[in-house]
């Protein structure tokens, strides 16, 4: 009996038994149909849910879920990456989904603690990903079938759309500027979901050399020469985009030589969700604006295709 004495153990014990209930009750929900208090941490999970035809299960979404429109008049739980443990709670979700960026972990952590099953789904850029993304949530909602259908979908309007890049001989310089508004241009490099959609759509990160988001030097901006600037589109021109090609360092580019400034919407843009073919199509037509192919290529091409 001294050992119930031992504090530390007992805890231990308790968090142990917590996980196990949860890992139980997280089992049970992914085999159910009944998950109809859904709250989600990820605008393309939201784009997914509705996609799938799902959306009367959301009870809940972060501010990041602007698609449809329509999802922005339920109830909000804070930005994805700051969630607000009692904004959560308050809407009584059954489980929570989100992306390995959503967090904070402590926060999740109290949410889980607290009976709610939270569904991680990973947060890389990459087409693989968005299938698992698309399959793993219809799984989720004991919509198989029309996620396989989705996917589909979302896989043919992606190969269409790079079948037109074999008339490409050479990419697009092409550089991703998140803010530019304080004066020291941030610039993404490699490894960001900017440089997966940029080389996904054919063109080429015109920053090299480092990773990640970084202030860009104006002697470095002009050495880049990047053919195009691709900003986000932000409500009250908060990234410097309407004037960035007047900029130093942007203004001797060719991109503003020849005015090539594109500004998309960020969750279309940057969301790998089920919205990415035609941020793909979008992209080759303003990365490549004189391109030129026939249909009948475009309509001949296979989704089976493993270019």
């Amino acid at each position: 009996m001294k050992w119930f004495d031992n504090k530390p153990a007992l805890k231990l014990l308790c968090i142990a038994l917590s996980c196990v209930a949860v890992s139980l009750q997280a089992a049970s929900l992914e085999k159910s149909a009944a998950l109809d208090r859904i709250v989600s941490a990820d605008g393309s999970l939201t784009e997914i849910v509705y996609a799938l035809g799902q959306e009367s299960r959301l009870v809940g979404v972060d501010t990041t879920s602007g698609y449809p429109l329509v999802a922005k008049k339920l109830p909000q739980i804070g930005y994805k990456r700051n969630i607000s443990a009692e904004g959560v709670l308050s809407l009584s979700p059954q489980i929570l989904i989100v992306t390995a960026d959503s967090g904070p972990d402590k926060i999740l952590q109290q949410i889980e603690a607290a009976g709610v099953v939270v569904k991680r789904y990973s947060a890389n850029p990459s087409l693989d990903v968005v299938r698992e993304k698309i399959l793993g949530v219809a799984k989720l909602l004991a919509v198989e079938e029309q996620g396989v259908n989705l996917w589909k979908k979302v896989q043919s309007q992606v190969l269409q759309a790079r079948s037109k890049l074999k008339h490409i001989s050479h990419p697009a310089k092409i550089m991703f500027v998140l803010s530019a508004k304080s004066g020291s241009p941030l610039i993404s490099g490699t490894g960001t979901m900017a440089d997966a959609i940029i080389k996904l759509a054919g063109g080429m990160n015109a920053a090299q050399g480092f990773s990640g988001y970084k202030p860009m030097s104006i002697e470095s901006i002009i050495a880049a020469a990047p053919d195009a600037i691709l900003m986000m589109s932000r409500s009250g021109n908060h990234s410097g985009a309407a004037d960035i090609l007047l900029q130093a360092g942007f203004k001797v580019t060719p991109a503003a030589a020849n005015k090539r400034l594109i500004v998309m919407d960020g969750m279309l843009l940057l969301g790998f969700g089920p919205r990415i073919g035609e941020a793909v199509e979008r992209l080759i037509t303003e990365f490549y604006p004189h391109l030129s192919v026939d249909d009948s290529e475009l309509n001949a091409f296979s989704v089976n295709s493993n270019d």
